[in-house]
């Protein structure tokens, strides 16, 4: 973000709780890792200790803020394993997914738990969590072919709606209606789960079309559970290529940054490209270049 900031006191760094601020996420970083305490103690004292100061640089290229792809989630990742490495902490992954909760706790942007686990590790993951405070992630790396992998890098898109959006707000509005037991919320976050595991299930046997079908599935009970997820322009993008795609979801909490979608077969990027040029001219609404690895 072409932002530059020196500390010298320990004061402005155990400021936190501010997402617009834009050293947040390395504020909460130092915080989540032991390197600052959360109140008290002299940074004079711990950089003597550390051996010096040191400099913190972060950098995320072509994705803009508020993308809806988990980019907090993982730029808070790199951080904490490059903080661990640099102090010499031996580390897990387990240990790197607790730590960017707890920093997305103390930057009060709320991230979902499993945002982090897409950028740390590679492949298509099936990610469960028993309940609690305490989330033990647990992380499966999908058995799907090369074939059906090539056939969903061939049909899988990203589109950009040009909106950013802040998730913190969404996300306050799915914990109420869960916390107030709304029937439609409860049903709807139940049978995401089942979804989940027949994604899962379609993907490792090859089923593309029925993957996208159950994706489309998704979005139906993603709408149940915050009818925020969605607003008129993701409504526009949606209904004008209908008839080229088989199955769609927003990115993220939705409200805005990306959308995904899985193309009817012998549809290509270029269709689609055009299809929302038409309709939506010279604004930002585009396909991405993307692919799953």
């Amino acid at each position: 973000m072409d932002v530059h900031g020196e500390f010298d006191t320990i004061e402005p760094l155990q400021r936190t709780g501010d997402p617009y601020d834009p050293f947040a996420l390395q504020k909460a970083c130092l915080l989540a890792c032991g390197i600052i305490p959360k109140s008290g103690g002299n940074l004079q004292k711990i950089l003597t200790r550390l051996g010096g100061g040191f400099r913190m640089q972060s950098e995320v290229l072509n994705v803009p803020k508020g993308s809806g792809l988990g980019t907090s989630s993982i730029l808070s990742a790199a951080c904490v394993k490059a903080m661990f490495e640099f102090m010499g902490i031996e580390h897990t992954e387990s240990d790197l997914y607790s730590h960017v909760l707890c920093m997305e706790q103390i930057m009060s942007t709320g991230g979902g738990w499993q945002d982090q686990v897409g950028g740390v590790t590679q492949g298509i993951k099936y990610i469960t969590s028993v309940p609690g405070l305490n989330q033990q992630i647990r992380v499966e790396h999908l058995q799907i072919t090369p074939e059906t992998l090539q056939e969903l890098n061939e049909r899988f898109i990203l589109i950009y709606t040009g909106q950013r959006r802040l998730a913190r707000n969404l996300l306050r509005d799915v914990v109420g209606r869960y916390i107030s037991n709304e029937p439609d919320s409860l049903y709807a976050l139940n049978e995401i789960q089942k979804v989940a595991a027949l994604m899962r299930f379609e993907l490792e046997r090859g089923n593309v079309d029925a993957f996208a079908k159950l994706l489309d599935y998704h979005w139906e009970l993603s709408l149940k559970i915050d009818s925020g997820s969605s607003n008129t322009l993701i409504d526009q993008i949606f209904r004008s290529i209908d008839d080229l795609i088989d199955g769609k979801l927003v990115c993220g909490a939705g409200g805005g940054g990306f959308l995904q979608a899985v193309m009817k077969k012998g549809v290509t990027r270029q269709d689609v490209h055009n299809r929302l040029k038409e309709v939506f001219e010279d604004s930002d609404v585009d396909v991405w270049d993307s692919q799953l690895v």
